[in-house]
């Protein structure tokens, strides 16, 4: 059964026209649905309307997702309609299957991908992308702005709040160790010029038939390469082996990057760091909230068990994934050295 907001309108929808819908699971954030009917499949994003956010993220999306299709992007669903009184957006339903591993094959889809939507797409159409710094400055204070959110974080289990405080302070110190020395420069203007997905990885993505079709453009837009390759290159769910920068490297685009190592290096590791931060969102009372609708479980007692589940695994990849981050600077730093 689907969770209000949506249930009532879908109910009577499926009713007037004999549609047949089938729960998607999957999401954190939102309900997926696929309708069926004559023979044709969709799929049915239902947003999660409580939230300030839902309608701005909801309508950047749809406007993402139909400038780089009708631009001849075909590595997306088709989006078909939207109606943001009920928070549901419909799109072609792609009958495939996660992708569980970044090989050869999908890391060439991806760098395609980019090159399609960056070589097609009309820029002048779309919003700038969330959480886009316009200096290299903007990477810091993206981290030290998602620290200040825990800061009134409040945890009934002691034992569990005392390990998430030992977390957060050993990125805080990390974080205050690069950005001990700062670049002048780092205040200057970057552009942000690049089409971007912006929450682009594995994660969201589809594979049909060794085809890979890339979904969920809810924070897309015009970005900076900088923040582009940082976060493909961070993401946790479907991790990236670093060995595969030198391929992303090579488009004209992340020619910047190359220019300066350095400060590459510097964003990378800043971006790893956000990207620890972002593993322990179940913490946040606006996440809990988001999770909680995406699960479509009624029962209190159910909900708060599988939040602690979920908070504890969470603090755990986020401890493992902040060791090796030493590795992964190590690792880019070793491929700038090959190709500059």
């Amino acid at each position: 059964m689907l969770a209000p907001p949506v249930i009532d309108w879908l109910e009577q929808t499926l009713q007037q026209h004999n549609l047949q819908c089938t729960p998607v699971t999957g999401g954190a954030n939102n309900l997926g649905v696929k309708i069926e009917a004559g023979g044709q499949t969709w799929f049915l994003k239902c947003f999660e309307a409580t939230h300030l956010n839902t309608r701005q993220k909801q309508l950047n999306e749809f406007m993402f997702s139909q400038a780089i299709y009708n631009a001849g992007t075909l590595a997306t669903p088709k989006p078909i309609a939207i109606n943001a009184t009920h928070n549901v957006s419909l799109f072609e339903y792609i009958a495939g299957s996660k992708v569980e591993q970044a090989t050869s094959s999908a890391i060439t889809a991806a760098i395609s991908f980019v090159k399609s939507i960056n070589s097609s797409a009309p820029k002048q159409a779309l919003n700038i992308a969330s959480e886009s710094a316009d200096s290299l400055l903007g990477f810091a204070d993206i981290v030290k702005n998602r620290l200040a959110k825990f800061s009134h974080t409040r945890l009934d289990n002691a034992q569990l709040y005392s390990e998430l405080q030992l977390t957060l302070n050993n990125i805080r110190d990390r974080y205050n160790t690069v950005t001990q020395e700062i670049p002048t420069h780092w205040t200057k203007k970057i552009d942000q010029n690049v089409v971007s997905p912006s929450d682009f990885g594995f994660h969201n993505a589809i594979s049909r038939d060794n085809q890979f079709y890339f979904i969920d453009f809810e924070y897309a837009g015009m970005d900076t390469a900088w923040k582009l390759f940082a976060d493909f290159f961070s993401q946790p769910a479907v991790p990236v082996d670093i060995a595969y920068a030198n391929k992303f490297l090579s488009l004209a685009i992340f020619q910047p990057l190359k220019l300066n190592p350095q400060d590459t290096l510097k964003v990378f590791e800043l971006t790893l760091l956000k990207w620890c931060l972002i593993m322990l969102n179940e913490f946040l009372p606006d996440v809990q909230a988001r999770r909680i609708f995406s699960w479509n479980i009624s029962c209190i007692n159910e909900q708060k068990r599988m939040l602690d589940n979920v908070q504890r695994a969470q603090l755990h990849k986020c401890n493992a994934y902040f060791k090796e981050i030493p590795l992964k600077v190590m690792g880019l730093s070793e491929t700038l050295r090959e190709i500059t």
